[in-house]
């Protein structure tokens, strides 16, 4: 089959949360992606609301949908101040799964890594992901992915203003790290993906053979590595339905979108 001839994955969205904009990336969606265009619908967000709720009724209408959940277990704290905490997102898991279909659609992100120190007060949130790991496993989930976060300047700068400095992960820490965290996956019976770590396996967000493996259709969708993604993403071709200009006011002070994510709507 040549690329024209699969339906297309849509994702939504890489550039901003859907939590926010559900009304307009639902409508866009509908218009420019109708369900007998589409092979997957892929959301990413740290709201479970975003998928049973406000895209709902749009997402119903296409044959699979296939969600990145992400719980650091920042949820609460100045790192993540209107993102609920974590206890309160896994709770909504197996109503997500029930929606899903198949818990195999359904990968859990406790990414980014992050650790930060203001005088004598630090936040981590490398303890938590091995508990969100632990406790979204035994739910069923069957998929995690993780990486440390990116200190880019504009990181810097907004946890400088905030009064935070970034301690950054050495690389034998790194190691340590994600040996333990794969062991606490491993031990429940599930996999854990890095997401564009120096020196791990490279791995797929958006697999296209996994998504064609769990389509309820059996229908294929394309399998060759996507372009303009960074040199260790292996993700697959897709298309991602959404924009930097959304603004977010999750208030997430790692988040690598510019000033204006940070915006209140």
């Amino acid at each position: 089959m040549k690329p024209g001839d699969f339906k297309v994955v849509v994702s939504i969205s890489r550039r901003t949360e859907p939590y926010f904009h559900a009304a307009r990336l639902g409508e866009l969606l509908s218009a420019r992606y109708p369900p007998a265009r589409v092979h997957t619908v892929v959301v990413w967000t740290k709201y479970p609301e975003a998928v049973l709720v406000r895209l709902r009724p749009v997402l119903e209408g296409y044959a699979q949908v296939y969600v990145h959940l992400t719980i650091t277990g920042l949820g609460g704290t100045p790192m993540e101040p209107r993102v609920p905490p974590p206890k309160e997102v896994l709770a909504k898991i197996p109503a997500l799964i029930a929606f899903l279909g198949d818990p195999r659609r359904l990968r859990v992100r406790p990414d980014p890594l992050v650790a930060v120190k203001r005088g004598r007060e630090v936040i981590s949130n490398v303890e938590a992901a091995a508990e969100v790991i632990a406790r979204a496993a035994s739910l069923g989930v069957k998929s995690f992915s993780t990486s440390f976060v990116e200190l880019y300047p504009k990181v810097r700068r907004r946890l400088a203003a905030a009064g935070w400095e970034a301690i950054p992960f050495l690389p034998a820490e790194r190691e340590r790290i994600m040996a333990e965290l794969s062991l606490v996956a491993e031990r429940h019976g599930a996999v854990l993906y890095t997401c564009c770590v120096p020196g791990m396996p490279m791995s797929r967000c958006i697999d296209g053979e996994l998504l064609t493996a769990l389509h309820p259709l059996g229908e294929r969708c394309r399998a060759d590595k996507a372009g303009g993604q960074r040199p260790l993403c292996g993700c697959t071709h897709a298309v991602d339905l959404g924009w930097y200009s959304m603004a977010c006011p999750a208030g997430c002070l790692y988040c690598y979108a510019g000033g204006r994510s940070q915006a209140l709507l």
